[in-house]
Order: structure tokens, then C-alpha cells, then sequence
């Protein structure tokens, strides 16, 4: 964050306006500076998009519907990054919206935890009501670093998963449990149930998504669930571009496919079995490293430049719907897709 100094700084147009490259992006919003240099590889809607606007004025670019209009986490996540005021000379009277008040100012802040400081004492220590947490947690923040779960540097390694983790963790484990099935089925048998287990985790993707993860109102006043909430997925929607908390631990995705294995050896015999498993976990492996794309990657391909933006509008506009991130199909299927444009 700016020092109280550099916040009293005051920017023509003109030099705002040599700030237009990815080593210094600088941007004009509402008569204040703003310097996004820090923020552009993490912007929602690519980093392309801010570069095309480095240096300018981009109060109305923000409101229009052509490009995208921005929600008002969009805002909150701006004014972290102010510098200074424009000069007087250089003011310009600003538009109001149709609601006849500037977004800037629609940004409500209530007492939560300090991103800067480690987490999760803070949320242990905490005593919020759960409609004032559930309202904060799913309000957006943005830090230039991973946040900071524990003070102590052994537990904090615990905390932190890149996205290559995953692959080269369950990998093996695939590999394992399908050359162990080789031994209860041919080929083409097993081949059939990788297939349907791939097939199966899209929906599974989609359930514990929305009746786990956003367990959201239902869970129980007290800070203990809280805490459970924030650290299994409420973390996620509070620092969306955290780069180390986009894929899940290995500790927690063992502990939650060791009781859905338990399930499918109710249901399976030895080979298919091992198929739908080593299935399950190729779809997994799939799902953990496109969420991570949809987050930090960038493509031309209209697909999946839908599906990003599909996906970032469940945490910057609506994370009541658009549930599914590999796919919107269940979300058609079960009518929680988003309403409105």
C-alpha cells in the first residue's frame, strides 16, 4: 500500500499518461490515480485488457457493458491502488451513474481481518455474526502475494499448493490404481471406466462446489465454523488471485477421495473399480489445473475465454450461481446459472 505521503501526491494527465507499460501501469479513475503495476497479470478480465487502457482515463471504460460492466468489488479492489489526485488544472466534472452516486463511494468497508497481517489467528480470535461474515468473506481483496495463513513458517508451508503440485502428486496414484486393475480387466473395460469416471467428476465437481463449499448461510453461528469455512474455501472468494491457494492440498484432496473411494467399493467390483477411481482422479487433476487457468491464464480461444469470464463472475458478481467451473452443463441442468446479463 501507497504511504500516507505518496496518497497526498498530486499527477497531471500528462504524466499519467508516460505510465502506460507493463514495468508501470498507471490509470485515471474518477479524478484519482491509480498504479496498477501490480495488479495487471492478476486483472480478472486479463492483463491485455488493462494494457490497452495504461495511462488513460478510465472512468467510463469501467462502466461499459461492451467490455464488461464492473461490480462494485471491482471498486474496492481499485482503491487499494491509489496514489494521489489528479491536478486541479486537470480535473474533469465527473458522470454519475443512473443511481446518481459514484461507485467509489458506494464501497461500504465493516471491521474484518487485516489481509496483511497472518489469517487464520485472526479469524480463530474472531466474533462476527454469520450474515456479517458470509457478506465479507464473499467480498473480493487483492493482495500482490500470497497471504499469509500462519506466522509460523512451518505450518504457513503446509497452507501453500502451486498448481504443478497436483499433477506430479496424483499422477503416480493414477498410473498405480489403473496398472493394479490391469490385473481384473482388459484394456478396453478399463478404458470404458476412466471414461464414465471422468464423465462422473464433472457432476461431483459441480456438487461439492455447491452444497459443500458454499454450505455458505447454512452454516452454524460461532466462529468455529467460520474458521472451518474460511480455510475450505471462503479464503478463495475473500483473496481470489492468491496464486498458492487455487488448488487444494494434497492433505485435504486425499482426506476427500479416501471417503469417496470408500463409496465406490460399494458399488464396484475390482477393475471397474480401479477404472472410475483412476477416472475420478484424471478429472480431478483436469478440474484443479483449469480453475487455476481460469484465475491467472490468458487464451484467444472464445470457449475458453467464456469460461473465464463465466467463472469470475461467480466471485466478483454473484457467488450464489455458476457453480460448475470446468463446464456450465449442471448448472443448466439444476437452473443455477447466472440470472441477468
Amino acid at each position: 500500500m501507497p504511504t500516507e505521503d505518496a496518497k497526498q501526491r498530486e499527477y497531471s494527465r500528462a504524466e499519467v499518461a508516460k505510465h502506460d507499460s507493463a514495468a508501470s501501469l498507471w490509470v485515471i479513475r474518477g479524478n484519482r490515480v491509480f498504479d496498477l503495476t501490480m495488479f495487471h497479470t492478476d486483472h480478472p478480465g486479463g492483463s491485455e485488457i488493462l494494457m490497452q487502457f495504461g495511462g488513460q482515463d478510465i472512468t467510463d471504460v469501467m462502466r461499459e457493458s461492451d467490455i464488461h460492466v464492473h461490480a462494485i468489488e471491482a471498486y474496492r479492489v481499485l482503491k487499494d491502488f491509489y496514489i494521489g489526485e489528479v491536478t486541479a488544472d486537470d480535473r474533469v466534472e465527473l458522470t454519475l451513474p443512473e443511481s446518481g452516486k459514484d461507485e467509489m463511494d458506494c464501497i461500504r468497508e465493516e471491521g474484518f481481518i487485516d489481509i496483511n497481517q497472518p489469517l487464520f489467528m485472526q479469524m480463530w480470535r474472531s466474533n462476527f455474526s454469520r450474515e456479517v461474515y458470509i457478506k465479507e468473506v464473499h467480498r473480493p481483496r487483492h493482495l500482490p502475494r500470497p497471504a499469509v495463513f500462519f506466522a509460523n513458517p512451518i505450518l504457513e508451508k503446509f497452507t501453500r499448493t502451486p498448481w504443478w503440485v497436483i499433477p506430479i502428486y496424483w499422477g503416480p496414484i493414477m498410473a498405480a490404481i489403473l496398472h493394479l486393475g490391469r490385473q481384473y480387466e482388459s484394456a478396453q473395460v478399463l478404458c470404458v471406466g476412466v471414461i464414465f469416471g471422468v464423465l462422473s467428476w464433472t457432476l461431483l465437481e459441480y456438487s461439492i462446489h455447491r452444497f459443500v463449499f458454499h454450505y455458505d448461510e447454512n452454516i452454524p453461528e460461532g466462529t468455529m465454523s467460520q474458521v472451518a469455512h474460511f480455510l475450505l474455501h471462503g479464503v478463495h472468494h475473500y483473496l481470489p488471485m492468491d496464486p498458492l491457494r487455487l488448488v487444494m492440498p494434497p492433505a485435504l484432496s486425499t482426506f476427500l477421495a479416501l471417503h469417496i473411494l470408500a463409496v465406490l467399493t460399494c458399488i464396484f467390483a475390482p477393475g471397474m473399480l480401479h477404472a472410475v477411481a483412476g477416472g475420478l482422479i484424471l478429472g480431478y487433476v483436469l478440474y484443479d489445473e483449469c480453475h487455476y487457468w481460469l484465475h491467472h491464464g490468458a487464451s484467444s480461444n472464445k470457449y475458453l475465454t467464456q469460461l473465464k469470464s463465466y467463472h469470475l463472475r461467480h466471485h466478483y458478481r454473484d457467488f450464489k450461481h455458476g457453480f460448475g467451473i470446468t463446464s456450465d452443463f449442471w448448472d443448466k441442468v439444476f437452473g443455477t446459472q447466472f440470472v441477468g446479463a
